[in-house]
């Protein structure tokens, strides 16, 4: 069950959407995902989450604002998540 389609099960009056970004080549592995969320009052809110490992130190990074998809800074974000991949070990 995707995050996405539990926000809408928690709350009706929610429209949720997922968007994989794909895998990054930094320590072990990481993944960006964004979610998009806008309320039937009209609040709209885009968050960027990664999460990666190097050996057993695992970095999660969360990013998020009013807007959606258009707004949220994917690249920037790729490169945060990366450093802070290479930095946590």
């Amino acid at each position: 069950m995707s995050c996405a389609y539990r926000i809408e099960m928690d709350d009706p009056q929610t429209r949720a959407t997922f968007q994989d970004h794909g895998d990054l080549p930094v320590g072990d592995g990481a993944h960006v995902y964004a979610l998009h969320t806008v309320t039937s009052w009209g609040a709209s809110d885009i968050r960027l989450l990664s999460v990666g490992r190097d050996g057993r130190t695992v970095t999660v990074v969360d990013w998020g604002r009013l807007g959606g998809f258009a707004d949220a800074p994917v690249k920037a974000f790729k490169k945060t998540t990366a450093t802070a991949v290479r930095k946590l070990h």
